[in-house]
């Protein structure tokens, strides 16, 4: 009996030895085209997608390589700017101050040349007066009116010496006055005033 029961035991446990193994062998015969293509179609997509993602960043890094490019460029441009304006600006300083130094230059001697016509203004000024001064004291005589008293008085002193027993040449003058000869002479006060030389 125990032989039988062993030999049951044996035959149980190469049955069940036997159908795990055909189990085994048929999951994997029908399972493993299954897990095949499921991961064929997971690496499809991981490749499609890791090449996507290549080609947005490789598009976005020649993007950024323009774009740096572009900046490097502009920065060139302006820094040529920046250095054509600071020339310009440094010529402009030195023309500004060239001028400057010339304006102060031509102040300088409009304030001499304002002195000197202050200066002769003044003296103008003084001779003016000095000549109204004159002018008070010595008035002018019209000088038609001086010949004709100087002939009236040339007549009578004809008339005179014939009266008197002294008569002379008829186109000979009598004696002048002192202010006729005085305002007649080039020598005179009027002449020889002040501030009329």
């Amino acid at each position: 009996m125990e032989i039988l029961l062993v030999a049951t035991t044996l035959a149980v446990g190469v049955a069940v030895l036997y159908v795990t193994a055909t189990l085994r062998t048929r999951i994997r015969q029908n399972t493993a085209p299954l897990i095949d293509g499921a991961v064929k179609d997971i690496s499809a997509q991981l490749e499609t997608t890791v090449g996507e993602l290549k080609r947005q960043l490789q598009l976005m890094s020649d993007e950024l390589q323009r774009d740096r490019e572009d900046t490097r460029l502009e920065e060139r441009k302006i820094q040529g700017r920046l250095d054509h304006a600071d020339s310009r600006l440094s010529s402009l300083g030195s023309q500004l101050m060239v001028e400057l130094e010339t304006i102060r230059r031509l102040g300088e001697q409009l304030g001499a040349r304002q002195d000197q016509l202050s200066g002769d203004l003044r003296q103008l000024d003084h001779q003016v007066a000095q000549i109204s001064e004159a002018t008070m004291q010595f008035p002018p005589v019209d000088r038609a009116a001086a010949k004709a008293g100087a002939a009236g008085t040339a007549e009578e002193g004809t008339a005179r010496q014939v009266l008197d027993g002294r008569e002379g040449p008829a186109d000979v003058p009598g004696p002048a006055r002192p202010a006729d000869e005085a305002l007649d002479s080039p020598s005179g006060p009027v002449a020889a005033g002040p501030g009329l030389g």
